[in-house]
């Protein structure tokens, strides 16, 4: 008999990273559960994302407790603190991301066979290769590109299904919620335009 999976091993798991239907234990254990999870996180400030037609959940900085010293300082209780510490997106990170984020769209209104949009390693090596133009050092680019898909790996926007010839990665649909569309156009517009600011329009959430 396998031991059994509770609330807190669900509430464990989202301050690591994202849970996916296909994780059947925990996904279930978050349904029955529901309230007495997403209101624990409450209790922190923050919000449990889920989308269960994607199928996926995530936990993100509730809205009420990510402002400025200046807009509290007349209410009776501060805001909490932040649990989630924000992480600037570099401008490689940013195109990339946007690059996932149109396949995927792509890949939903084409409506390809299979649930799920599949790259090699080195399919997305290939495409992120234009957008270092000032570098001359092959292996150089493929170290920071390979860097930067572990790093996506890590936020849970990637996951590796097989290691055979350099990998091949499956693209997570919560890159939808982390990137919707009218955000999307937003950042490929701040692209278009390479702003000094651009750093500044895209973020990750990290425990």
């Amino acid at each position: 008999m396998n031991p059994a999976i509770t609330h807190r091993h669900v509430i464990v798991r989202l301050l690591n990273g994202p849970i996916y239907q296909e994780d059947l234990d925990l996904w279930g254990r978050l349904g029955a559960e529901w309230e007495r999870i997403k209101n624990h996180f409450l209790d922190m400030g923050l919000e449990v994302a889920r989308d269960d037609s994607a199928g996926y959940a995530f936990i993100r900085q509730s809205e009420e407790t990510d402002h400025h010293i200046e807009e509290w300082e007349d209410t009776e209780t501060a805001p909490l603190p932040r649990v989630l510490r924000r992480t600037r997106l570099t401008f490689h990170q940013t195109i990339f991301m946007v690059i996932l984020r149109e396949a995927l769209m792509r890949f939903e209104q084409e409506q390809e066979e299979g649930d799920h949009l599949y790259r090699s390693a080195m399919d997305l090596h290939e495409v992120m290769l234009p957008y270092y133009p000032e570098m001359h050092d092959e292996k150089k680019i493929h170290r920071q590109i390979s860097g930067m898909i572990s790093k996506f790996e890590e936020w849970g926007i990637l996951k590796k299904v097989r290691d055979k010839d350099g990998g091949l990665f499956r693209v997570e649909r919560i890159i939808k919620a982390k990137l919707p569309p009218e955000k999307l156009a937003e950042v490929k517009d701040q692209i278009k335009r390479r702003a000094p600011d651009l750093d500044d329009i895209m973020e990750e959430e990290d425990v």
